[in-house]
């Protein structure tokens, strides 16, 4: 799967040079883009995914069907050899039909070969379909591989986000806790009003309803995750609730080296080189055929006598030249079919690259961008509660009311609530840039299954 996939001349677009949005020239290395996140308990979510996800196994399966398929039609281009032994009892009744003959026993030993001469290469481009068709299954097989992996690795960063969202509802709950205490004391101290105190009550009981929900998202998260792990999905899995460190960029490599590393587009190379072969046999269906067929055994009536290859030999050759004369037009329709279905595997490949090359395109895009972001959200994240703080302060001095300070609070716990949601997504953005450019997985040699 490492050499130039031998349809790209038939790509029905241009393959740039470059990658439009600015990217590192450097190769991308596929085999280390875990190693990006310093995560070691990644590593180990990853390897337990691929050796117990089910989904994997059911594709897995269809790899060996299909390469078994394979073998089948390779048979096809070498002779076949058979030999059989039979006994022949017979009697026939008198001419009067009252009194019968006494019964006649023969026996047979013969051996048969018989080869279809592939003289046109019909037979060879089916077993080169075929072929093709196994690759493209291989392919398929690496690419659902590569989805699980990617797959698994955001469920696991989906839960760490679940796990701090979760983490913060109950830091607000607890703040909420204590400043209803604060009001409620200076309310009953003459210090603040009645609104003072049914707002920050208000706001109590929604930052328990938040904390529930936090909780069930935390769950479902943590489901998923499990049943990509090939677990039962209790829920219980321990997620630690810390971000990995990701490096500021990584080298994008060229848009041609996509078509050698993206499974998917391997796997639609291959299927349009099969459609090829296939046209291909489709149309020398209308050639001629020459096959040779030759038996050798013996014969005789004791069947002691049987191996006296000499005495008893029978053997016979058989020269066959066959052409279809008139079919009713039914192999120029499977012709026309086979070159139809080939026209199709053209288009389903060049689409394929192109969807490649736009995933690529926008995950490079989108890493730009949420690096900005990120930058931007701890800023509002700092800056939100500085006020917030600031906000109670000037309440306790009473500079400002309730409202106010309810408001920086709501705008803190956003901002926080938002930083979480940018810091995901960005590594969210990171793996797909990962799964676009076709990135592989590798584990230390002594732990790799």
């Amino acid at each position: 799967m490492s050499t130039p996939p031998s349809q790209t001349k038939e790509l029905q677009v241009e393959v740039p040079s470059a990658w439009e949005t600015a990217a590192s020239g450097e190769a991308f290395a596929p085999q280390s883009w875990m190693q990006d996140f310093d995560d070691p308990q990644l590593v180990e979510i990853l390897r337990e995914a691929l050796q117990h996800n089910f989904g994997l196994m059911a594709a897995e399966a269809r790899l060996d069907a299909a390469t078994a398929g394979t073998f089948s039609s390779r048979s096809e281009m070498w002779p076949t050899i058979t030999a059989s032994a039979n006994r022949n009892d017979s009697r026939r009744s008198s001419a009067q039909g009252i009194q019968q003959t006494p019964v006649n026993t023969s026996y047979s030993l013969t051996g048969r070969f018989n080869w279809e001469i592939d003289l046109w290469g019909q037979v060879r481009n089916g077993y080169k379909g075929d072929l093709a068709d196994a690759q493209s299954a291989v392919a398929d097989f690496e690419a659902t591989r590569l989805s699980i992996a990617g797959r698994t690795a955001q469920a696991w960063y989906n839960a760490i986000e679940a796990e701090q969202q979760l983490a913060l509802a109950e830091r607000t709950l607890e703040a909420f806790e204590e400043s209803q205490r604060n009001v409620e004391e200076g309310f009953e101290q003459g210090i603040g009003t009645a609104l003072a105190v049914r707002l920050i009550r208000a706001n109590l009981a929604s930052a328990a309803s938040s904390l529930e929900q936090r909780i069930r998202g935390r769950e479902s998260a943590v489901r998923t995750l499990e049943v990509l792990l090939g677990r039962y999905p209790s829920g219980e899995l321990a997620v630690r609730a810390e971000w990995p460190e990701i490096s500021s960029n990584i080298p994008a490599g060229l848009p041609s080296e996509l078509l050698l590393r993206r499974p998917d587009v391997m796997s639609a190379e291959r299927s349009l080189a099969a459609a090829q072969q296939r046209k291909f046999e489709a149309k020398k269906a209308m050639l001629p055929n020459l096959s040779i067929t030759l038996t050798r055994g013996t014969n005789s009536r004791d069947e002691t006598e049987l191996l006296d290859l000499d005495a008893r030999r029978v053997w016979t050759r058989v020269w066959n030249v066959s052409m279809p004369l008139f079919q009713g037009g039914r192999i120029r329709a499977q012709a026309q079919r086979f070159e139809a279905l080939h026209r199709q595997s053209v288009a389903t490949y060049t689409s394929t690259v192109l969807t490649a090359f736009r995933e690529v395109e926008e995950a490079l895009t989108g890493q730009e961008s949420f690096a900005r972001d990120f930058e931007f959200q701890k800023i509002a994240a700092e800056e939100s509660l500085a006020a917030e703080t600031l906000a109670w302060e000037q309440y306790s001095s009473g500079l400002v009311d309730i409202t106010t300070v309810l408001d920086s609070v709501r705008r803190s716990l956003n901002a926080q609530r938002s930083l979480i949601t940018t810091t995901n997504r960005r590594i969210q953005s990171r793996i797909d840039l990962f799964l676009a450019l076709g990135g592989g997985f590798s584990f230390e040699p002594a732990e790799e299954n």
